[in-house]
C-alpha cells in the first residue's frame, strides 16, 4: 500500500484531544513558519537545481500549482532553529580564536540566476559545509549515501564562493541526528569537483530550454514530455497516485 503525505501526517489524536487551544497554537506555528523568508523563496536555489529529476525541476521554474498537501512543517522549523543557534556557535569560536574561521550564513551567487545561502564556510581548511537534522531513519541512510540532491548542493556552494575570490578545496555535509547524540555527528565529504558543478547547471540549462522549446505554461500536458526520474516522490509537491492534469506527476518515468 502506498502512504501518501495525507496518511503520514494525519492527525491520530483522539476526539477529546483535539480543544481550541491545541487547533490555535497549531495554527499560530504554520503561519510564522509560512513567513519565513526561506520558505517565500521564488527562484529555484542550490539544492532544487541539484534534485536528479528534471520534471520537477520544470514545475518549480515555472510555478506551477501545487497539488501534494502541505506537510507538517515541525521538522523544517526544528532545522531552521537549529541552523540559527548553529550561527551562533560559529560567531562565538570566532570570538574564542581572536580571528574570523568561520563564515557563516553566506550568500553565494553560483550564476545568473542562481544564489544561495551556505551555512558554513571554513578558511583554514577551505571547506564548505552544509548543516541536515534528519531524523533517525533518513540519518541511518546518509550514512551510506548523502544522496545526489546534496552532493550538488554543496558543490554548487563550493561554487559560489570561488566566484567570491575564494579557494576551494572540500565541500562537506554535517549530518546531525535529529533523534540522537553530538557524539553521532556524521561528517561526508569530498574534493570540490568544478566539473560536476559544470553539469549541473549545464542540465539546468536544458530544463529551461525545454519549459521554453514546449511552452509547458501554455499546454501544461507537455510537462509530461520532460524526463522523470523517481526520487522519493511522495515529497513532491507536485506527485499525485491519480494525475488529472499535467501540472501533476505520478512518479513514473
Amino acid at each position: 500500500m502506498t502512504v501518501t503525505l495525507a496518511d503520514f501526517f494525519a492527525d491520530g489524536l483522539p476526539e477529546q484531544e483535539k480543544d481550541p487551544l491545541r487547533a490555535e497554537l497549531i495554527a499560530m506555528v504554520k503561519q510564522r513558519h509560512e513567513n519565513t523568508p526561506r520558505h517565500q523563496q521564488v527562484e529555484l536555489g542550490p539544492s532544487e537545481v541539484g534534485h536528479p529529476c528534471m520534471r520537477k525541476m520544470a514545475y518549480g521554474m515555472t510555478g506551477a500549482p501545487e497539488c501534494n498537501p502541505d506537510y507538517d512543517p515541525l521538522p523544517s522549523i526544528i532545522g531552521t532553529a537549529t541552523h540559527t543557534w548553529m550561527e551562533s556557535a560559529a560567531r562565538l569560536d570566532n570570538e574564542r580564536l581572536g580571528r574570523t574561521r568561520w563564515v557563516m550564513e553566506r550568500r553565494v551567487e553560483v550564476t545568473g540566476g542562481l544564489s544561495g545561502s551556505c551555512d558554513l564556510f571554513d578558511l583554514d581548511t577551505n571547506t564548505v559545509i552544509d548543516y541536515k537534522f534528519p531524523g533517525y531513519t533518513s540519518f541511518t541512510k546518509y550514512l551510506k549515501d548523502p544522496g545526489l540532491t546534496y552532493r550538488n548542493q554543496v558543490h554548487l556552494y563550493g561554487k559560489g564562493f570561488e566566484n567570491a575570490g575564494h579557494i576551494v578545496n572540500t565541500v562537506a555535509i554535517a549530518f546531525f541526528p535529529r533523534a540522537g547524540t553530538l557524539s553521532k555527528l556524521h561528517l561526508w565529504k569530498e574534493p570540490y569537483d568544478p566539473q560536476r558543478v559544470a553539469a549541473v547547471l549545464k542540465r539546468r540549462e536544458q530544463v529551461i530550454g525545454l519549459c521554453d522549446d514546449l511552452r509547458v505554461e501554455v499546454d501544461p500536458q507537455r510537462y509530461q514530455w520532460i524526463p522523470a526520474t523517481p526520487d522519493s516522490c511522495v515529497w513532491c509537491s507536485w506527485w499525485s497516485l491519480n494525475p488529472t492534469s499535467g501540472f501533476q506527476c505520478e512518479g513514473k518515468k
